[in-house]
């Protein structure tokens, strides 16, 4: 559905973004995380035409970006709906008003019997058929990001960007609205490209994710796999932290994924090499319902070359922690 090629943007002596390459596949959920400044945004805008860029392509449904006229660029934008973090809605105009606005943009009556049809029908989808009539002003932010997402849907879009739209929600208001984008992934079956910093929202929604850093792409892969293995800079993007381990013997982080992550691999492991190990310290994370994580245990020096094997054996991904 969307393809980034080589992509690169300067603000004047600035590298915002720097030879960024991948693919989003339709249907996808596709996360974008990285630290604030880490050129992610700028990255979605060039996405979407709203921003241009030095070199490189972008190919939207087939389409190159850089290469579309203005009239063509508008038609490609109206198959891409965008989710703000502050919402965008207009104070003025009451909730039916807000998510007709795009169609009068293009030129359409908002109360047509078809048009009013699709409107109710988006507002009944987002959980808001109730307040129709309502402001902005009455309604919490988690509703109004829910008229956002229907405003973003009332032109059939192909593909849904979300830049930061759940960072100005509580940690309960941000699930009702990733469920919801859940929801509009399965039912209508549009592409969704998620921005944002929140670990949160990438471990709950997110089929693959671009780690960004420094207008780089530092890794690409299902979520998963990049949280929980060893990858320093990710690690550290997250903020996960190493206790006070044991001077003595082996320390060794164990990486638990897919198919591994709920067999009896440490039990097994203790009770066919006959050896004993401390449990140091361990980290589960629920990735769209699959428990995942890490496990440190600390072995005895002679039985490194053992364990070692063992995990090779069960293609368990582990890293041998230095003693500070």
């Amino acid at each position: 559905m969307i393809e980034i090629k080589n992509l690169s943007k300067n603000f004047g002596s600035l590298n915002v973004l720097d030879d960024i390459s991948f693919e989003i596949e339709k249907g996808e959920i596709y996360g974008i995380i990285g630290q604030s400044g880490a050129g992610k945004s700028t990255l979605l805008r060039c996405i979407n035409g709203l921003e241009t860029f030095d070199s490189g392509s972008i190919i939207v449904d087939g389409k190159i970006i850089n290469t579309l006229t203005k009239k063509e660029l508008q038609h490609v934008q109206k198959e891409m709906g965008m989710v703000f973090q502050n919402f965008n809605l207009l104070s003025r105009l009451n909730v039916y008003d807000n998510v007709a606005l795009p169609l009068q943009f293009w030129g359409q009556r908002k109360n047509s019997p078809e048009n009013k049809e699709k409107i109710m029908n988006l507002l009944r989808l987002v959980g808001l058929e109730d307040k129709v009539n309502s402001k902005p002003a009455q309604l919490s932010g988690g509703q109004q990001q829910r008229v956002a997402i229907a405003r973003a849907l009332i032109l059939d879009p192909k593909v849904l960007l979300c830049d930061e739209a759940t960072s100005a929600l509580d940690p309960v208001i941000t699930k009702e609205i990733l469920d919801l984008l859940l929801k509009i992934n399965k039912e209508m079956g549009i592409t969704i490209v998620v921005v944002t910093h929140q670990m949160e929202v990438i471990k709950q929604i997110c089929t693959k994710v671009a780690f960004i850093k420094n207008g780089k792409v530092v890794t690409v892969g299902k979520p998963e796999e990049l949280f929980v293995a060893p990858n320093p800079e990710v690690q550290a993007f997250v903020g996960e932290s190493v206790e006070i381990l044991p001077k003595d013997g082996v320390n060794v982080k164990l990486f638990f994924a897919d198919e591994n992550s709920e067999s009896h691999l440490i039990t097994t492991l203790a009770r066919k090499l006959d050896i004993d190990f401390d449990i140091c310290q361990g980290k589960l994370e629920n990735f769209r319902g699959s428990i995942l994580g890490s496990l440190i245990i600390n072995i005895q020096e002679e039985d490194r070359d053992k364990v070692f094997a063992f995990l090779k054996e069960h293609h368990i991904i582990w890293e041998e922690l230095q003693h500070e």
